[in-house]
Parts: structure tokens; sequence; C-alpha cells
């Protein structure tokens, strides 16, 4: 069917997408009709509804033009993971309906600041994440300064501060927890899970590598592999639980890839989150967990900050996580920060606690040695 690109997927599931040239790649909705009943069909309705919207073009120098142009043009968008376009593509959508009508002119920093204020509402990472995208936009028309003459505007804009009474994004696994899921998952024939679980937490995979990851990643005690999120290459000694897990657990004879389900074959990565968010829950429910919020991204967060109170640096961090920048080491970072500084405080008050009863049990001593003394002194009078 024009348009129409089918594509099998390792799990066998047929998935179709929009496919034309100069325009993005857009998974479709609707089942593939019978051969020679394409006509007037749900997903010719579809491809119809999409090229419909696509047709018309947007006026020069509006957002919507240049939100279009980043999409189909930007070489910093086409090499983005294709996670990422599309969490992009979603926001690009937002802002194409509420704003894409608006002139480059409009979009000065007072009338940014209102919209990060007006965004910031809904939670301190959305004003981030839609300027981020709005910037990535404009960036050629900034450059060529037609519009802004004034300089770049976002550098005015100051991000939003993480709310101060909101916990960590992400609930760090105790060791305990780790073999707790893993041996569940064992117990329930869920080999591959168990093996993912253990690739995140000691190798800090995502959930998006650890369902791709094959057996090559294992390699003369290395374990290797290139981030999905950048394409970074991470390529570190295997770690001993990791590789505790691996060769302790059955390997899937017909499986090419580490972390397999119950019929041998890749998790989606839904799939791994699903079966790991059910296991989790049924451990906390028999009360055998504290939480029922651990989660694979946790497993990851879980590495990095081990990591840096380990002491790693931003590079070596970078390294060891796959990130393209040192700077994406910072998360980590302040949370191990703040559990470093908090033991070292209670350490310096159980030092302070010994020692002042220490000093309290000599005063009771030299106390109770003077009283002795001045009644042997008043028994040697009478």
């Amino acid at each position: 069917m024009k348009n129409v690109n089918r594509v099998v997927g390792r799990d066998g599931v047929e998935r179709l997408y929009f496919r034309k040239a100069g325009f993005p790649s857009i998974p479709l909705t609707s089942p593939r009709p019978e051969t020679g009943q394409e006509a007037g069909s749900a997903l010719a309705q579809e491809v119809a509804r999409i090229l419909g919207a696509a047709t018309a073009k947007p006026a020069p120098s509006t957002l919507r033009a240049a939100l279009r142009a980043y999409e189909l043009e930007s070489a910093d968008f086409k090499t983005l993971a294709e996670s990422t376009k599309k969490s992009y593509r979603g926001l690009m959508k937002e802002l194409d309906e509420d704003l894409g009508d608006l002139h480059l002119s409009a979009f000065k920093p007072a009338y940014l600041l209102e919209l990060r204020n007006e965004w910031a509402k809904r939670g301190h990472r959305v004003p981030s994440l839609l300027l981020g995208v709005m910037r990535n936009a404009l960036l050629p028309h900034i450059i060529a300064g037609k519009h802004f003459e004034g300089g770049a505007p976002f550098a005015m804009i100051p991000g939003v501060r993480r709310p101060h009474d909101m916990g960590e994004p992400h609930v760090i696994w105790p060791e305990a927890v780790v073999h707790l899921v893993i041996e569940a998952a064992v117990r329930q024939g869920k080999i591959g899970l168990a093996r993912g679980v253990a690739i995140g937490r000691y190798a800090g995979a995502r959930r998006g590598d650890i369902v791709k990851l094959t057996k090559a990643a294992r390699v003369t005690g290395r374990f290797t592999w290139r981030s999905g999120k950048r394409n970074v290459l991470v390529n570190m000694p295997e770690d001993p639980q990791l590789k505790a897990v691996l060769d302790g657990t059955p390997k899937a004879p017909d499986s090419l890839v580490l972390a397999y389900n119950l019929s041998g074959v890749a998790y989606t990565e839904s799939g791994f989150h699903q079966e790991l968010v059910k296991i989790v829950a049924e451990l906390f429910k028999a009360e055998k967990i504290d939480s029922p919020d651990y989660t694979a991204h946790g497993l990851r967060h879980t590495f990095g900050v081990e990591g840096a109170l380990a002491g790693w640096t931003d590079a070596v961090g970078m390294a060891m996580m796959g990130h393209s920048s040192p700077a994406s080491f910072a998360t980590y970072r302040r949370q191990a920060d703040r559990i470093r500084m908090s033991d070292g405080a209670a350490a310096m008050v159980l030092k302070l606690r010994e020692r002042t009863s220490n000093e309290d049990l000599q005063n009771i001593c030299k106390t109770g040695v003077v009283k002795q003394a001045k009644a042997r002194r008043r028994t040697l009078t009478k």
C-alpha cells in the first residue's frame, strides 16, 4: 500500500509505518487490510489524514516553520536516538498547537519568561523540556540574528529549581532488594528478567540497552556495548556480581540476547518494565521489600550513585554510564554527595557521643574517689 511500510520485529509482531520522502516516519495504528480492500480502509483513511495535515506549508518566519525545519532538515535531530525523537515530536506537537502561528519576533525574553512560569505549573522539568526543543528549532534564526537582534533570548531565562520537598527521582536499590528480585525472577522461570536486573544494577545499562544486549557483549572478561541514547561506546571489566548471575543462570539455546522473555525472544522495553514492576509489587505485598517504587532506571541510578560514592570523577562517570558529556554525571554526584555528607555527619555524632560518654565516666570516677577520700579522713579524725 502506498506510503505504508510494513516491519516485522524480532518478536514476530507486525508494525506499520507511514513513509514518504521529506516526511518523518510515523507509526500507524490501523490494521493492515486484506489485499484488494485497501481503498476506503481504516488504514487508508489514517494515511490520508497524515497527508492532509502535512500538505499545508507553514507561513515563513513562524515557530511552526522553524519546528518543521528542525525535524526534517537539522542534523542534530537526525542523529538523536529514536526514543528521543519520539519524545521531541510530542513536545513539538504541543508547541505547534499552542504557539505555531506566532512570528519569531514574538519570542522575546519577557514572553519566554511568561511561558516558563506558566509551564512550571505542570512540573519543574516541563519548562526545561519545552524551552529546550524551542531553542533547538530557533537556533539557526538566533545565529542569523534576523529576528533576534538582542542576542540569544534563552540564555536570559533561568531554569526552574527542583522543589525542595520533592524526593529523589529514582529510588536507590539496596543490595538485599536486588538479590530478592533476582531470586524471585529465577523461581518464576523468568531467567531473562533476572539477567536484565543484574545488567542494569552492575553495568548501569539503560532499559532500552538491556533488552538489546547480545552474548557478544561479554568478551574476554569485559562487558561492552553501544549506548542506544547517543550511540556511545561503553567498555568496562565485567563486574563479578554480574558474571555470577549470567554464569549461574541457564542460557536460552535459541536466543542471542542476554535478557529474554518466557518465549526465549528479546523483551520489548515495555515488556521488561511490566515484568519487573509485577515482581517488585508481589515482593512488596508480601512485605519482603520496603517499597513498590524500585524501577529499571533506578538500577542504573544505583550504579551511578555507587560510582560517585567510590570517587568517580565526571569524566570517569561519563565513560562508565555511556554519557556524551561529563556534565550528565552531576545528577549522580549530587545524590552521592548528600549520602556521603550524611554518613560523615552521623560518624561525627557517634564520635562525639563516645567522647562525651568517656568524659562523663571519668568525671564520675573522679567524683567517687574524692568522696571516698573525704570519708576516710572523717573516719581517721574521730
